[in-house]
């Protein structure tokens, strides 16, 4: 492998023209995390600098602003294959770590440690959560979203509305608001979210997004934007409300998983990103599993 040079030069940003190539691969491999994701990756990855290309049959994206590679996608390559992947990396000037990768290929390649220490990667793992559980809120854990959903239907009359471009402006708006009124300050994190969000919006048409809105009296209370991840499940990218509607984000949750629990079994609400409050907020909503993310930390 070593004769083949990884050339990061050569890789490139991520375009229109590139998504049919991706999503043939991502769509062949089936991976359920959300880093595989041709929203994520095309709207992040303008904004964080990621880059792709093809090597040795493998689909690569590097991250040049964090010097991370995502785990290669296709067939796994050997441990020796990957030490040598980092090795090339490494000789650009990279740390030669991986993200994203999955639990099992630890599992089947003991011998990765001989040249990385594989590190759980609790901020970066997925929540998974059944459809219809969403959309009950079954059981006591969930009584009190149930009952704010409830509390909603009662205070408001409401339709919903699927997504489309002349939401857009409407859309960025309530969330320039949540982003004011959910935190102290709307900092470069949530700034940075705002304009992936705008990207997505305004390629919704080219990427696949989708989403619903839910208005009452013509007012925008809250929406989210979602696309397939694979036959049987669902990813929410984006979901914002109204802090000044009381039950605003428990119903779009509610309402969302209603609109999509024919379609798709499961629904990844992605990450929590090592930050405790959203630890806890999707926690509380009792997901069905957790999908396990690794790095790889060269030794």
């Amino acid at each position: 492998m070593t004769k083949d040079r990884l050339e990061l030069e050569k890789f490139k940003d991520i375009g229109s023209e590139d998504l049919d190539i991706i999503e043939n691969y991502l769509k062949k491999y089936k991976y359920e995390t959300c880093d595989y994701n041709i929203v994520n990756l095309f709207s992040w990855g303008h904004f964080l600098n990621v880059r792709w290309r093809m090597y040795k049959d493998r689909l690569l994206f590097f991250n040049f602003t964090s010097g991370l590679m995502l785990y290669p996608l296709g067939d796994p390559f050997s441990a020796t294959e990957m030490k040598d992947l980092s090795d090339m990396i490494k000789n650009d000037g990279y740390p030669g770590n991986f993200v994203s990768v999955p639990e099992k290929y630890i599992q089947d390649n003991p011998s990765i440690s001989d040249h990385f220490l594989p590190a759980y990667d609790e901020g970066n793992s997925d929540y998974i959560y059944l459809s219809e559980h969403l959309a009950l809120l079954p059981g006591k854990k969930l009584h009190k979203k149930k009952n704010l959903v409830s509390q909603f239907k009662r205070n408001y009359t409401y339709e919903i509305e699927t997504f489309n471009k002349k939401h857009i402006e409407l859309c960025a708006a309530l969330s320039i608001k949540w982003c004011r009124e959910t935190s102290e300050m709307c900092d470069d994190e949530r700034k940075l979210e705002l304009n992936v969000l705008h990207r997505a919006m305004t390629c919704s048409d080219i990427i696949d997004l989708k989403g619903i809105l839910i208005l009452t009296s013509g007012k925008l209370a809250a929406f989210s934007l979602y696309s397939e991840l694979n036959e049987n499940t669902a990813d929410i990218h984006f979901e914002k409300y109204d802090p000044d509607i009381k039950g605003s984000g428990q119903i779009i949750n509610q309402e969302t998983a209603s609109y999509l629990k024919e379609r798709y079994k499961f629904i990844n609400r992605e990450q929590d990103m090592g930050k405790e409050g959203l630890r806890k907020a999707k926690l509380s909503y009792e997901p069905e599993r957790i999908i396990p993310s690794y790095r790889f930390v060269r030794k």
